[in-house]
């Protein structure tokens, strides 16, 4: 054999084993031995705009997170969504307030509804804003998308009434899209609700450049800390002591076995060089959703490959504070969250319908 043509079946032997490792570094998504192999180091911000709704004009219309983090609208089975409504030309106008929203499932994100519901609006005392308030719920549709305990975003454009809805009717979009969680029978379920809506205003505000709750660091351990340690055992000045909540850790291989089981909102991962908590888990994508503090020096909302080499903290019910709703069962709430609830639930009794589509 010529050294020329050894040369070439080398080459051909090499190019066929690289390319045989290539093919077994892809995902695979089978369960073996109550473990999952994935693929590391995929990551991406999740979308701050959608398609659909990117040609609208950008309204001056703000989610008001202090209202939807009240333990009084810690639904199940909806999510009562509060807007801060400056647009002169909506306030000015007597046409009646359509909500539509692009409404995702975190935990299967590649599906996407498009509903339509009835904002009420209410004054505000001394404001020269208004309440706009509507509920996210299912109201006997054909297709139930709202679950307790649940992870979901939505992005929001106002409309005039009318039988179709599209840029004829529309009066423009809210900046961003609107994240919330709904909250469930237990403790824990509840605790998680508020854990994951306290880190959701966070978010808000730092996307918005407003004023943040800035008790903490920009920085990703120190940020956990303090989103959990008001409703967790063992805490010091409301952060978290992790030595106190999680007496073991889980491998990132276990996410979807614990999504499948229970829920991991609010849970805690810990990579090299890194904490994050997590949101949710999507099963066809093998991906999670995570709120991140400190990544490019700012709080930011990812979809992350799952690695199996992470370490897991999952919250679990004796993690929880035991008198963390007595005030709630007591009666106790802010004057702000207070107010809010009284205007929105006068605003809210009668809405009975939505139109679907």
């Amino acid at each position: 054999m010529s050294r020329k043509l050894l040369v070439s079946l080398l080459l051909v032997v090499s190019l066929v084993v690289l390319l045989s490792e290539s093919a077994s570094a892809v995902p695979r998504w089978r369960r073996s031995n109550n473990y999952y192999s994935y693929s590391s180091g995929y990551t991406q911000v999740a979308a701050k705009s959608d398609d659909d709704f990117a040609e609208y004009r950008q309204l001056e219309v703000y989610c008001d997170y202090d209202a939807a983090q009240a333990e009084e609208v810690a639904f199940t089975d909806k999510i009562r969504v509060f807007m801060n409504i400056w647009d002169q030309e909506i306030l000015d106008s007597n046409d009646p307030l359509i909500a539509q929203v692009k409404i995702t499932d975190t935990s299967n994100y590649g599906v996407d509804h498009i509903r339509h519901y009835p904002v009420t609006l209410s004054d505000v005392a001394d404001e020269e804003y208004k309440l706009g308030t509507f509920d996210l719920a299912d109201f006997g549709a054909e297709e139930a998308i709202f679950k307790p305990a649940s992870v979901y975003r939505m992005f929001i454009s106002l409309h005039r009434k009318s039988e179709t809805y599209n840029a004829e009717s529309v009066w423009g979009r809210l900046p961003g899209p609107y994240y919330a969680v709904t909250s469930g029978e237990s403790d824990l379920e509840r605790a998680r609700h508020r854990i994951v809506m306290r880190t959701f205003r966070e978010w808000y505000y730092t996307e918005r450049g407003w004023h943040r709750n800035a008790t903490y660091p920009m920085d990703c351990h120190a940020y956990y800390l303090w989103a959990t340690g008001p409703c967790t055992v063992g805490s010091s000045n409301d952060w978290a002591n992790l030595g106190a909540i999680f007496g073991t850790y889980h491998s990132g291989g276990h996410i979807a076995e614990l999504m499948e089981k229970d829920r991991i909102h609010g849970d805690y991962v810990r990579k090299p060089g890194h904490t994050f908590m997590l949101l949710s888990y999507d099963q066809e994508m093998g991906h999670v959703w995570t709120m991140e503090a400190n990544f490019n020096h700012t709080i930011e909302i990812c979809i992350r490959s799952v690695d199996s080499g992470w370490t897991v903290g999952h919250l679990e019910p004796d993690h929880i504070r035991p008198d963390l709703f007595e005030d709630v069962a007591d009666g106790s709430e802010t004057t702000t969250e207070s107010s809010a609830m009284a205007r929105a639930e006068m605003a809210l009794d009668n809405e009975v319908e939505v139109a679907t589509q």
